[in-house]
C-alpha cells in the first residue's frame, strides 16, 4: 500500500483545517485591536480599567492556541499510525509482521519513537543516516505528550514539563516570549506548525524509499 500518500493525504488535511479555523479568530483579534466594528470603545477613557472587548480578545486568542495544540497532536499522530503501519500487514512487503511486533515489543527505549528506531536498526535502517534530525522528531513526541498529559484546569495555555525543558532548552515548540524563564509555555502557530508537517514529510519520505525497495537496499549494505 503507498503509505506515503495517505500520509500526504492527512498532513495536508491539518494543515487546511488549522487555516480555516483560525483565520476567523485571527479576524477577531485584528477587528478588536483596530476598533473596528463592532468592536468600536464607546467608554469613557478616564474609566476604562482594561482593554476594550479584552474577554472576547482573549477568547479568541485561546481558541487559536488551542487549535494549534490538537493540530500538532494530529501530526505526531499521524507519524506514529505510519510507523505502525510500516510494520503492520499494510506496509511490509518484505518483513515478517509477526516477529517485528513481537520484537518491538522487547525494545527497552524510553519512548514509542525510540523503541522504533531500535526496530529499524535491526533492520539495517539508521534514521541518524536520515534526513531529520532525531531530536527534532523527538521533540515533536514530547511536545505532544505535554500537550495531552501536563493540563492545567486554570489555564487553556500548555508548559514544557521539567525534564523535556532540561533536555531541549530551545525547544522547537516553546514560545519565545517565556524563553529561559521558570514557565516554558508551548506555542504552535503556523511556523511552527508547517516545521511539524515538515519534519514527519521529509522523514516518511526517506523510510518510505527504503521500506518500498528493501532489498535493493541491503545490497546496495552488503555490496
Amino acid at each position: 500500500m503507498d503509505l506515503l500518500y495517505f500520509l500526504g493525504k492527512r498532513l495536508q488535511f491539518i494543515q487546511r483545517l488549522y487555516d480555516s479555523t483560525v483565520s476567523p479568530f485571527e479576524e477577531r483579534k485584528r477587528r478588536i485591536e483596530a476598533g473596528e466594528p463592532p468592536y468600536i470603545d464607546s467608554r469613557d477613557p478616564e474609566y476604562a480599567e482594561e482593554p476594550a472587548f479584552l474577554p472576547e480578545w482573549q477568547e479568541s486568542d485561546d481558541s487559536v492556541m488551542v487549535i494549534g495544540q490538537w493540530c500538532l497532536c494530529m501530526v505526531q499522530a499521524s507519524l506514529q499510525a505510519y510507523l505502525r503501519e510500516c510494520i503492520g500487514h499494510l506496509g511490509s512487503y518484505w518483513w515478517d509482521v509477526e516477529r517485528l511486533r513481537l520484537e518491538l515489543s522487547k525494545k527497552q527505549g524510553k519512548t514509542w519513537l525510540g523503541r522504533y528506531r531500535l526496530l529499524f536498526l535491526d533492520l539495517r535502517i539508521d534514521w541518524e543516516k536520515g534526513p531529520v534530525s532525531l531530536s527534532d522528531l523527538e521533540q515533536l513526541n514530547l511536545t505532544r505528550d505535554d500537550l495531552t498529559h501536563n493540563i492545567d484546569m486554570t489555564t487553556f495555555s500548555v508548559e514544557r514539563v521539567e525534564k523535556h525543558a532540561k533536555r531541549f532548552p530551545s525547544g522547537l515548540f516553546t514560545d519565545e516570549l517565556w524563553h529561559g524563564l521558570s514557565i516554558e509555555r508551548i506555542k504552535v502557530d503556523t511556523e511552527r506548525l508547517a516545521l511539524a508537517i515538515h519534519l514527519v514529510t521529509n522523514f516518511c519520505a526517506w523510510l518510505d524509499d527504503i521500506r518500498c525497495r528493501y532489498p535493493a537496499y541491503i545490497k546496495t549494505l552488503d555490496g
